[in-house]
């Protein structure tokens, strides 16, 4: 069960990461009211990290609710597919490996909260 908490906590980090990469990324493409959004998005995610980081339990559930919204949001977006197409290849990989790591911890987080329940 420590190895799943493990790749869980890898997997908050790296969102982290790619969110501030997509940041970096976006800054200069998106008008300035979405820049902040994903900005505050971020900042909640970090925050989610130390708290994930410190051990509260509790930052889990945080980490949902935040890894739903990031896919709520960006998967309707026909703009984020089209990276591929327009040749915007890396703008695609940080699109995919976020979406990909949000369904990973929705899939792992509960496995993990339920194994630890039981235990």
């Amino acid at each position: 069960m420590e190895r799943l908490k493990r790749a869980i906590d890898l997997f908050v980090y790296a969102s982290v990461a790619l969110g501030l990469l997509l940041v970096l990324v976006a800054g200069p493409l998106v008008p300035s009211w979405l820049l902040a959004s994903l900005a505050a998005g971020e900042v909640a995610y970090a925050l989610t990290a130390v708290a994930v980081a410190r051990g509260y339990r509790r930052a889990y559930y945080a980490v949902v609710v935040l890894a739903l919204l990031v896919l709520v949001v960006s998967l309707p977006q026909p703009d984020h597919y089209s990276f591929a197409s327009g040749g915007q290849i890396g703008a695609f990989l940080i699109f995919a490996a976020g979406s990909v790591s949000q369904i990973c911890l929705l899939i792992m987080i509960p496995v993990y909260l339920r194994r630890r329940q039981k235990a």
